[in-house]
């Protein structure tokens, strides 16, 4: 499985580091495996599907990032990309686009995105 920094992922996003680490310390814990201190996070392609699901029902629809998350689990968990919100409506999900636009999005941040060096620099 395909990880990325949280620098790559949140450039891929299209949102800021700080941003993102705020969406996965409160409502994304679930998603990713505790890190250890000073280590950057590894985020799984299958995980920033979901986030980005997340952002994309947060910006359109107005649903806060938990709910966003809950049901973008839903929706990649779904045959159809459908899911039932209620007693009269249904949400439906263009994955196949979404995943295509999210593929050419990390392949830019790939090439944009300098990873952060981190600790002390060497002695000269």
């Amino acid at each position: 499985m395909k990880t990325l920094s949280t620098d790559i992922s949140a450039a891929a996003l299209g949102i800021d580091r700080k941003t993102l680490d705020n969406m996965l310390a409160r409502e994304g814990r679930s998603l990713i495996s505790a890190g250890r201190r000073g280590r950057s996070r590894r985020i799984s392609v299958d995980v920033l599907e979901r986030i980005a699901v997340a952002l994309i029902l947060n910006r359109d629809l107005g649903v806060g990032i938990a709910k966003g998350l809950a049901l973008a689990e839903q929706v990649v968990g779904s045959p159809s990309s459908q899911v039932i919100v209620g007693s009269l409506s249904t949400l439906t999900f263009d994955l196949p686009r979404l995943r295509k636009a999210l593929e050419r999005s990390i392949d830019e941040a790939l090439e944009s995105v300098a990873e952060r060096t981190r600790g002390r620099p060497p002695r000269s």
